[in-house]
């Protein structure tokens, strides 16, 4: 077992790496997108294009991953892929990040380690015994309130939109990793793939979640967010989700004083990122006003 978690958390490192630079990737790209001056438009495309493709390796990394150890192991590890969006979106973005956001990327990241090594310490019950309607109830509530909570936030400050935003959308993929992980659980082992019908049921509609995240990333940058800013706010949700509704719906209790200490600290490292953020992104990365659609991807030289 003890083996089985190490695998699972260094595909946690890995995938988090991977996953969380497309945020910075996707926003350049729509950025070049809406700068008439750019040419080529074929490279604005392509750029935008990578991102997506590096988004959408996301249940890749959790299926894997949960083969060999519960859900939670995978997602405390996310923490960590932060310092490359934050080098990525200062670098090449061009975005403003105060010394005060960069401390709370990485108290995050302490919080991310705190709770991977109590992870290892006192274990995670598997998702086998999980309540199936506890799960669905969970999900569901959560991708009817994410988008209406965000457009209701339109006209908030952009540190607003922000949290919002990150929150929405971390919890989406969060939940897709716990319901894919539900999915996978048996009596003996995880499996790779489902074994029943109703478990590929499951499994097919965890896909929803991280649709659902990926349509809010997309929204948050064509409502000026910040890709540094808004990672944040969306790893803190998904690394803390998960060792909330975990319990929740596996023997109805709570989480340790220890992983509420985690929390914390991933909420406290979220409020420094997140503080004196009024800062504006660089020209050419946020729209003018008004300009809140999808980029034309099939717009011409």
């Amino acid at each position: 077992m003890t083996e089985g978690i190490a695998i699972a958390m260094a595909i946690g490192v890995l995938g988090t790496s991977t996953i969380h630079l497309p945020k910075g990737v996707m926003k350049r790209g729509i950025g070049f997108l809406r700068d008439d001056s750019m040419r080529p438009r074929a490279t604005a495309r392509l750029i935008y294009a990578l991102g997506i493709a590096m988004n959408f390796t996301n249940p890749l990394w959790v299926i894997a991953a949960n083969r060999f150890a519960p859900t939670v192991y995978y997602t405390s590890m996310y923490g960590l892929g932060l310092i490359a969006l934050l080098l990525y979106s200062r670098w090449r973005l061009g975005e403003t990040v105060a010394r005060r956001q960069i401390l709370g990327v990485l108290v995050i990241v302490l919080g991310t380690l705190m709770i991977g090594a109590l992870g290892l310490r006192d274990g995670a019950p598997s998702l086998y015994a999980a309540s199936r309607p506890r799960v669905i109830l969970v999900a569901a509530v959560w991708l009817l309130a994410a988008p209406a909570v965000a457009a209701l936030v339109r006209r908030a400050r952009l540190s607003a939109r922000e949290a919002v935003f990150g929150v929405g959308a971390g919890g989406l993929a969060a939940l897709e990793a716990i319901v894919k992980g539900v999915s996978q659980a048996g009596a003996e082992s995880s499996t790779f793939l489902p074994q029943t019908g109703a478990n590929w049921v499951l499994f097919i509609v965890s896909f929803a979640g991280a649709a659902g995240a990926f349509g809010m990333i997309q929204w948050s940058f064509v409502r000026s967010c910040r890709a540094s800013i808004m990672g944040a706010i969306y790893t803190t949700t998904y690394v803390a989700l998960p060792l909330v509704v975990t319990p929740f719906v596996t023997t109805g209790g709570l989480p340790s004083a220890g992983v509420l200490v985690g929390i914390a600290t991933l909420a406290a490292g979220a409020l420094l990122a997140v503080s004196g953020s009024g800062a504006r992104a660089v020209a050419g990365n946020v729209p003018a006003r008004g300009a809140e659609a999808t980029p034309n991807l099939s717009r011409s030289r």
